[in-house]
């Protein structure tokens, strides 16, 4: 082989293992594993749009307010005096977050009223309240049965973040073990903590605190985990 001869097959051999490098290594057939599917998201504990108006919800007249289905939300009518109505929703958790759109349909000229969500109702109105009231206030208070009253254990307080008057409030309701949070528009507003009641029933609630009565209905509900 002379010298050219020899220059050119060392050069073609450089180019071949260049060539070989920049490949993809492959073993056989085989072909890399395909990387496992993304977990599916959390799927909703309980779910309610008040379309259907079988989907499980007290509906009555009572003597303290009532309770039911209207043009696909959920209603809740105190009559006035003072008188706190609340409807179930007949299924049982522990540690919940619940969440609800709340507007204020009609009120005492004075808003002087209170309206939100209960949870871990006992079945004669005992569990914890998370409220708000037409006139920007908000409380978190502990239902102690019926003719029983209720423990403050959030006083009432004012916020701007609250709409009021007829409008409507985005409420979330935190009950996860000891703890209970109520968040408002975004926004938290009270924590505390009260380990009375460790779990039963969710509820929709309204109180008017004057001869008026106030009807609030509630829409769009979701309970997640904490």
């Amino acid at each position: 082989m002379n010298k050219k001869t020899a220059r050119v097959f060392i050069l073609l051999m450089v180019i071949a293992l260049t060539c070989a490098c920049d490949l993809p290594f492959t073993s056989g057939t085989e072909t890399p594993p395909t990387p496992p599917p993304p977990p599916p998201p959390e799927k909703a504990l309980f779910q309610d749009d008040f379309s259907d108006t079988g989907s499980g919800w007290e509906v009555g007249e009572y003597e303290i307010g009532s309770v039911g289905y209207e043009s696909g939300a959920y209603f809740v009518i105190s009559p006035g005096d003072g008188d706190t109505m609340w409807g179930v929703a007949n299924v049982s958790f522990s540690d919940v977050i619940i969440e609800v759109d709340a507007t204020q349909v009609s009120a005492p000229a004075n808003d002087n009223n209170d309206y939100g969500v209960v949870c871990r109702e006992q079945g004669n109105g005992s569990g914890y309240y998370l409220l708000i009231s037409g006139d920007g206030g908000y409380a978190i208070l502990k239902g102690e049965g019926e003719g029983g009253g209720f423990e403050t254990l959030v006083d009432w307080a004012v916020s701007d973040v609250i709409r009021q008057g007829n409008a409507t409030n985005h409420i979330r309701a935190i009950c996860d073990g000891s703890t209970l949070a109520l968040f408002v528009n975004g926004q938290r507003l009270a924590t505390t903590e009260d380990d009375t009641f460790t779990g039963g029933d969710i509820a929709l609630t309204a109180t008017s605190y004057e001869a008026e009565p106030t009807e609030i209905h509630f829409d769009n509900l979701v309970v997640n985990k904490p």
